[in-house]
């Protein structure tokens, strides 16, 4: 699952880099790539914190270039954090947050992306769904959130 966290946030920035910062983000009709690339790389913050149970209040800079270094730090600092504790729960639910997000990116190109994910992977995805994007709905959620962004 670090593979797939990898494969799905290099897509993610990929996307975010082409549709550019002030594009609107269709899948989150609220929130342009800014909006969205500010949110996982929150995320990503705060999952280091539950990954090292050691709690980290994310604090993203307001700049667009400066969003972005900040969120390639937050990935390298929760990738280490991962390989150090490989029994964490949180990888899987962060492999499909940042796939779920990457999608999101992908929407926001002038030509989205015909993207599939492998079935495999794509059934663990209704848990993160259950957990965080829909709180609170009948027979969803495990207790353990991710903090919004």
């Amino acid at each position: 699952m670090l593979e797939a966290i990898d494969v799905h946030a290099d897509a993610l920035k990929r996307a975010a880099l082409t549709a550019g910062p002030t594009a609107p983000v269709p899948n989150c009709p609220k929130w342009t790539v800014h909006d969205l690339v500010t949110h996982i790389a929150s995320v990503h913050c705060a999952a280091i914190g539950l990954v090292l149970e050691r709690p980290l209040s994310p604090a993203p800079p307001p700049e667009w270039e400066d969003v972005l270094g900040w969120w390639d730090g937050q990935r390298l600092a929760l990738r280490e954090a991962l390989v150090r504790n490989p029994e964490s729960p949180w990888t899987g639910r962060l492999a499909h947050a940042t796939a779920i997000h990457r999608l999101d990116a992908e929407s926001a190109l002038t030509r989205p992306v015909p993207a599939r994910l492998p079935p495999e992977f794509a059934q663990g995805a209704g848990e993160i769904v259950c957990a965080v994007v829909l709180p609170g709905s009948a027979g969803c959620g495990s207790g353990d959130r991710l903090p919004a962004g």
